[in-house]
């Protein structure tokens, strides 16, 4: 044996000794650390618990970091739907907590549709329901919500000018009230339902529920799934989506939105005689249209053109009678490169037009002008104009854009008005086609200077007289304020932004009201049409009958209006006709630009401030995503952001909840996923609890409950939260009957294992003894 292992034998006794002394030392060490833990932890004088300060006290046991415990909900007072209305809907709160707004179904039994009312906060209750006048039409206006600085209103509407179902939609303050309505672009809106809007705080995020198909699709898919969805409206689920607020400018959605509201209102009211009727159209006016457009087309010449002549015009004004001949097909709907009745007859209407034009200057009035052929120059290029606007024609592009850039150096740069010679000083007939076709080819996506258009506007208030300026004349140095020109001033005036809401407004609307429609008046009674149109309220509902009622029946047996006052004489039967034919489109030929349905409030203290030039721009997103971190197999809709945008409520019928449609809360300020919980007890009941709303920094939840399956049974609900936070209690002590309670399952688990080690160390002993010991 080597010197080595002899050593080892030596030693190994002592160093097992050793190591069995360290291994005992170390358990007692564990078993003590243990002990003194456990007393550290658990006993009373460091028993931790989640308080709020005032009056609740709960065990760290049941609660975790920023609890939220939810106190019994009530019914929310003083915010019901009123006489004759049925339940109130989606509730949504300024910023300041002072004006809430909500959607609620005309008729007690619900079967009317639905629009936004606002109710303002006096300190102490909630004042009377007020309907939010521009924003309301014959269509849904529902799920309204503030943006995070109140200066917008978002909601959703199946109105038409969107891009079909429900659309999302945004209004701007103009000092008085919301208004001015215009549809998010593509990038939120799709041909299916978007709904339920919500704005993070800082405007940074819009929130929304669509129930889009899941997967992206083509164009041609998503136009089949879009006729299945209109023939059939039950399609996907729906989940929640996000968009990121760019800045404005980024993008020509200006002119998207201008152009969904300007042809798609037309295409929806001729799809639909449900739509045309909401409108106002009838069969009898849309008969009438039918029959002047076939006179038209009877009466085209085989070059594409409309002789004013041979109508019993002023000759030389072939142009004039060609486009609004051609408007009038447009303002029904008929595209030049599209198959359709009509196709033929506007596509070779246009290319007349087109090649009429000098492509040097843009003129359209032809080589040898009459002496007020600006006139023929305005109405071709506002032709031109609806046609790509329509179409998106590259070829019609280019001549719209030199018809309008050659009435950019056409304007009087002294007064900014037009007349019969370019840059002569302007006169009211004249610059009114003018403006009209501007404004026009604007919505269509065409090119017009800021500088021509601010000319325009100091056209407009160099012929604008009467107590408020309600009144137009036909030049600054003649006082003549003819029933014409005052239609045309103000149909111009509104094109430029003009509120109806306004004391000069309330001048024209109520001139207007009194001399009613002249049928004897051609140009009156168009320019009055569209102003009045524009106007909405009592001026629109009176004359919109009235208009119908007199021209049907004054239509001659061949489909023509021949109306032989001054200016009737002069326009032709072909003029006429189709001016006539414009005048019973109107109501779906231009969208309503301070809000479809408007109706002027009764009492006229509270004026808009702005005009919409002045208004801030419209908000702009990227492509809007579905949060899939969040959404379920089932529906998810309804959300609404927490005052500092760090969490997001919802509601959502998925497994797991307590009844059909529950709430829910998510943070979504982190980053990273997060796990959708369930708000339980006392928020969730058995039935539906939808629509949440938050209010009082966060801690006042606003929801429709419905206690049962039957939506219309719900009712606006309050529940008020605490956010509870960690707490030590240094006052108590601990006693026998304490320690016996907290210890119990570590005395009798210390028990038996003391038992086992009892029982486990007698049988090794009973082992190890030596054969035969007594």
């Amino acid at each position: 044996m080597s010197r080595g292992a002899q050593a080892w034998r030596r030693l190994a006794p002592a160093l097992r000794a050793r190591w069995r002394l360290i291994a005992a030392v170390a358990a007692c060490a564990l078993a003590v650390g243990l002990v003194a833990w456990s007393y550290a932890y658990l006993r009373p004088d460091t028993w931790r618990y989640h308080t709020d300060e005032i009056g609740l006290r709960r065990l760290a046991r049941d609660a975790h970091p920023r609890f939220v415990l939810w106190d019994e909900p009530v019914a929310a007072r003083g915010v019901d739907g009123g006489e004759g209305c049925a339940r109130v809907g989606q509730p949504a709160l300024s910023p300041d907590g002072a004006t809430m707004v909500f959607s609620r179904t005309a008729g007690a039994d619900g079967s009317g549709t639905r629009d936004l009312y606002r109710r303002r906060w006096d300190g102490r209750a909630w004042g009377a329901a007020e309907p939010l006048r521009a924003l309301n039409s014959p269509f849904n206006e529902d799920g309204p919500c503030f943006s995070g600085d109140g200066r917008f209103l978002f909601f959703s509407t199946d109105r038409p000018g969107g891009r079909g179902g429900f659309d999302i939609w945004v209004a701007r303050w103009d000092g008085a009230e919301f208004a001015w309505p215009v549809p998010l672009t593509v990038e939120v809106n799709s041909c299916f339902d978007e709904v339920a809007p919500a704005s993070s705080p800082r405007d940074q995020r819009l929130y929304y529920a669509s129930n889009r198909p899941k997967r992206v699709l083509s164009r041609d898919e998503e136009r089949l799934a879009a006729e299945a969805f209109r023939q059939k409206p039950v399609g996907q689920d729906f989940d929640l989506f996000s968009a990121q607020r760019i800045p404005a400018g980024v993008t020509n959605s200006e002119v998207e939105r201008a152009m969904s509201m300007l042809y798609s209102l037309r295409e929806s009211a001729l799809a639909d005689t449900n739509t045309m009727a909401r409108l106002g159209g009838s069969a009898g006016s849309e008969a009438a249209v039918d029959r002047a457009l076939a006179w038209l087309a009877r009466t085209q010449e085989t070059n594409g053109s409309w002789s004013i002549r041979k109508s019993g015009g002023d000759d030389g004004h072939d142009v004039a009678a060609t486009s609004f001949a051609l408007l009038a097909f447009l303002g029904r709907g008929v595209r030049h490169d599209t198959p359709s009745t009509y196709q033929p007859v506007v596509s070779r209407g246009v290319k007349w037009l087109m090649d009429r034009q000098d492509r040097a200057t843009g003129d359209l009035r032809g080589p040898n002008p009459a002496g007020n052929a600006m006139y023929d120059h305005a109405a071709g290029a506002l032709a031109l104009s609806e046609a790509y606007g329509i179409s998106k024609d590259d070829d019609v592009y280019a001549a719209a854009q030199w018809g309008v850039d050659f009435l950019v150096d056409a304007q009087n740069p002294d007064d900014g008005g037009w007349r019969y010679k370019p840059r002569d000083p302007g006169d009211m007939s004249v610059s009114g086609w003018v403006i009209l076709a501007l404004r026009s080819a604007e919505m269509s996506g065409l090119h017009v200077p800021k500088a021509t258009l601010d000319g325009a506007r100091k056209w407009l208030r160099s012929v604008s007289m009467g107590r408020d300026g309600g009144l137009y004349e036909y030049r600054p140095e003649q006082k003549l304020n003819s029933a014409a020109m005052v239609a045309t001033g103000y149909f111009c005036s509104q094109l430029m932004g003009l509120s109806p809401n306004t004391p000069r407004a309330f001048e024209t609307a109520t001139f207007m009201s009194k001399t009613g429609l002249k049928l004897s008046d051609v140009y009156y009674a168009y320019y009055g049409t569209l102003a009045a149109n524009q106007n909405q309220g009592g001026l629109w509902r009176d004359w919109r009958p009235a208009m119908h009622e007199a021209f049907t029946k004054a239509q001659g047996q061949d489909g023509s209006w021949y109306i032989q006052e001054q200016h009737g004489k002069a326009a032709g039967r072909v003029i006429c006709t189709a001016l006539v034919a414009l005048c019973l489109e109107a109501h779906y030929r231009y969208t309503p630009l301070y809000g479809l349905g408007y109706d002027p409030p009764a009492d006229r203290t509270r004026f808009a401030r702005h005009n919409a030039d002045e208004l801030p721009e419209v908000p702009e997103f990227r492509m809007g995503r579905r949060l899939s971190e969040i959404c379920s197999r089932a529906d998810e809709t309804d959300p609404a952001v927490s005052p500092h945008g760090d969490f997001l409520y919802f509601a959502s019928n998925r497994s797991g909840g307590r009844g059909g449609m529950d709430l829910y809360r998510v943070r979504v300020a982190t980053g990273e996923p997060q796990t959708a919980r369930n708000l339980g007890a006392p928020v969730n009941g058995p039935g539906d609890d939808t629509s949440p709303s938050l209010r009082m920094n966060g801690f006042d939840l606003l929801y429709l409950s419905a206690p049962s399956a039957d939506a219309s049974s719900s009712s606006l609900r309050s529940c008020t939260s605490r956010q509870v936070y960690l707490e030590r209690d240094t006052s108590r002590r601990a006693d026998a009957r304490w320690f016996v309670e907290t210890f119990r399952l570590h005395l009798a688990a210390l028990a038996a294992s003391l038992l086992s080690l009892v029982y486990l160390g007698a049988k090794a002993g009973r082992r190890a003894a030596p054969k035969g010991a007594a």
